[in-house]
């Protein structure tokens, strides 16, 4: 009566084992993909500021998917990464005109919701050169990675409050 039990026991752990390990692979790999997609709005940052500075639009990284979709108040529009970068500058050059020296996440937070699919609501702020906050903005981005890595497929500019907010509620 006991040897099925003497079996099943070792069996149950064993499962177990197996089971806790495939998770902390997963669990790694969740980890390592939002690092990257952390990167891929470090070097955004990076981009706009180099900008700022130095009138100059960096062509790498490569932000942008083929095609972007902008949606904002009106009517969505889709965008190549060519005239994504053109409104990109006329939009910076616009707050350099107003004194903004430099952009800065308030906010990033990332869900993976596939292996090739994330969304990102984010808040950058707007500074001054003498450090005083210009403005909040807020934006929402679908991504997707494909065999260069991970890029912005669409996203839409928001009020900073309407940002998601993926973290675990308590």
């Amino acid at each position: 009566m006991n040897s099925p039990l003497l079996f099943l026991l070792p069996l149950s752990m064993l499962i177990a084992s197996y089971s806790t390990a495939a998770n902390e692979s997963t669990n790694d790999s969740v980890v390592d993909e939002k690092s990257k997609v952390q990167q891929l709005f470090n070097s955004y940052m990076t981009k706009y500021n180099h900008f700022i500075t130095n009138q100059k639009l960096k062509q790498s990284p490569v932000l942008y998917a083929d095609q972007i979709m902008l949606m904002t108040g009106g009517k969505p529009v889709i965008l190549t990464p060519e005239s994504m970068n053109k409104g990109v500058t006329g939009f910076l050059n616009g707050l350099k005109e107003k004194g903004v020296n430099k952009v800065a996440w308030e906010k990033v937070e990332i869900k993976l919701l596939a292996e090739n699919i994330a969304l990102a609501s984010n808040v950058a702020v707007r500074y001054l050169a003498n450090g005083e906050v210009y403005d909040r903005a807020g934006a929402t981005y679908f991504l997707n990675k494909n065999p260069k890595g991970w890029e912005i497929t669409a996203f839409a500019l928001h009020k900073p409050e309407s940002t998601v907010s993926f973290l675990p509620k308590s």
